[in-house]
Order: C-alpha cells, then structure tokens, then sequence
C-alpha cells in the first residue's frame, strides 16, 4: 500500500546475532531531519512487549511495531541510535547505530 506524500515508516528487523533473546531487542531511537525544508523530529521503533502466555516461536522472539512520522517531501536523513535507548531503559547494546538518506515524495 503506498503511503502519503510527505509521510515515512521507519522499522528494522532483530538483530543479527546468533542466539537472540528478548534482552537483545531494544527500543530503537530515529532522529531525522529534511534537508529541504529544514524540519527535524525524533521518534522511537519499539519492539513488540514479550507475550509470557505462551511459548514464543522463534521468528517471534524480536519484533519491532513500525513507526510512522511527516517529514514533508524532500530529502531526509535519519539516524537510527540504539544507544539513547540502551541508555534510557537499562539494556545492553547489541548492535551499531545506523543512518540514512533518501528522497520522499
């Protein structure tokens, strides 16, 4: 389904150790910002809260829930840091930060 103009989902996948656990998904912070207009918000991917009621399959056991934000159309970079939010809840960080740039309509 095609999104909005102006409109952006950021999301990611689990890490990619070998042996993941659900201490290994941690929320993950984006700072982006619109090089054409100069806009900049922050937003949070969050994982999927561990569901204790049953046993979890393997492909369940680090999800994350997508998140949408309005950029604006033009080009944006984001920077994805999965250390702010280590440091705010207490986890470890399994894995590096990252960053993009791309164009949205």
């Amino acid at each position: 389904m095609a999104q909005a103009p102006g409109v952006v989902t950021f999301t990611t996948g689990p890490p990619s150790t070998i042996f993941i656990t659900w201490i290994d998904c941690i929320d993950v912070t984006v700072n982006w910002r619109n090089q054409t207009t100069g806009e900049i918000g922050t937003t949070e991917i969050r994982r999927v809260p561990p569901d204790y009621s049953r046993a979890q399959a393997p492909d369940e056991e680090c999800r994350y829930l997508p998140a949408t934000v309005s950029t604006g159309g033009g080009i944006v970079t984001a920077t994805a840091d999965v250390v702010a939010s280590a440091r705010r809840s207490g986890d470890h960080v399994p894995v590096s930060s990252g960053r993009g740039v791309f164009q949205v309509p």
